[in-house]
């Protein structure tokens, strides 16, 4: 399992532009792509310019070959870039056992 967690800073003035848009985003991802297993959007109890996005994937190449390949990963990206003011993006390999379900 490959999970994918992205810290982003927002510019106060588009925050709801790009809630709005992270979650078009989440939801394309979790519905097309078949080695998604969850795609959540979070925003700071705080500070509403932050989001977390947690992405996890069966396997890198469902995260490598399929989904940063995907149109609405581009369309996102070019429609969010200016509205971002800071974002880190960090690939984590799982490598705990399994959780109960």
């Amino acid at each position: 399992m490959l999970n994918v967690s992205v810290m982003v800073e927002v510019h106060p003035e588009f925050v709801e532009q790009y809630r709005e848009a992270a979650l078009w985003h989440a939801n394309n991802t979790f519905t097309k792509e078949e080695g998604c297993l969850g795609f959540a959007v979070h925003v700071h109890e705080n500070d509403p310019n932050r989001f977390f996005l947690y992405e996890s994937y069966r396997f890198r190449k469902d995260f490598e070959e399929v989904h940063n390949v995907a149109p609405y990963l581009a369309e996102f990206g070019k429609k969010t870039a200016s509205w971002v003011k800071s974002k880190e993006i960090l690939v984590w390999d799982k490598i705990s056992p399994e959780q109960k379900k």
